[in-house]
């Protein structure tokens, strides 16, 4: 079975890269990837639980990768920390060059994905609370309009929060679900993310040539670079 990831799904929007998973990639990676839809969710407890990354935010990379985060580099990785048990997702690690507080109020201002985003036509909050959101999204996906409601849930001591879909409401995604998780490293942050996506319409192969194509790793580079404009740097 083949998959479409856009692990490009930043708290609930489209980053402007994506990443495209089959049987064979590129770089001679094999993924295999099946998602039970019948999971039950909770607003107080995630699907998951939360991903565990070390003190530093460095656990699960390799000397030459971290030499490579430390380089301002955005690494991209496949791995199970912060999936559902037994599931691989797209992931990566950056260096974000303000603290960590600063990085937060950013990442975790879900309202303004529509600043940096460029994918997304309309966002609405239809929801907020102490320790969770609901967001309505209205994106555009290879000309087709895609509206889905997500909801982000903040845990604020841990600088983490994660997003899945309102199972509550028609979407116009099949799945969805992510994290961000920020450690302190000083006046700088590291900061790993994942998240996996699955689309309710068919794509062709020339469109998932495309989007493969596409790289994750340029969009999570924009991002890096709004969270640093927008913290100071």
């Amino acid at each position: 079975m083949n998959f479409l990831f856009l692990s490009s799904f930043l708290a609930g929007g489209l980053l402007t890269g994506f990443l495209f998973a089959s049987s064979h990639l590129e770089s001679g990676f094999s993924l295999s990837l099946e998602i039970n839809l019948d999971q039950t969710y909770s607003e107080d407890k995630p699907p998951w639980t939360i991903p565990d990354f070390g003190p530093d935010g460095l656990k699960g990379l390799t000397e030459e990768q971290k030499k490579r985060l430390f380089s301002e580099e955005v690494v991209i990785i496949f791995s199970d920390e912060g999936a559902p048990e037994g599931q691989t997702i797209v992931s990566a690690a950056l260096t974000l060059r303000v603290p960590v507080e600063k990085a937060w109020a950013v990442l975790s201002a879900t309202e303004r994905q529509i600043e940096y985003l460029e994918e997304i036509e309309e966002l609405k909050t239809i929801e907020q609370a102490a320790d969770h959101n609901r967001m309505e999204f209205m994106v555009k996906i290879m000309g087709h309009k895609v509206r889905y409601i997500v909801v982000h849930h903040f845990v604020p001591e841990k600088y983490y929060f994660w997003w899945e879909l309102d199972s509550s409401v028609h979407n116009d995604l099949r799945e969805l679900f992510g994290f961000w998780r920020l450690y302190p490293a000083g006046d700088k942050t590291i900061a790993r993310y994942g998240s996996y996506v699955r689309l309710a319409f068919p794509v062709p192969d020339f469109i998932r040539n495309w989007l493969y194509k596409r790289s994750v790793h340029t969009s999570l580079e924009k991002v890096k670079k709004f969270v640093e404009r927008a913290g100071g740097r």
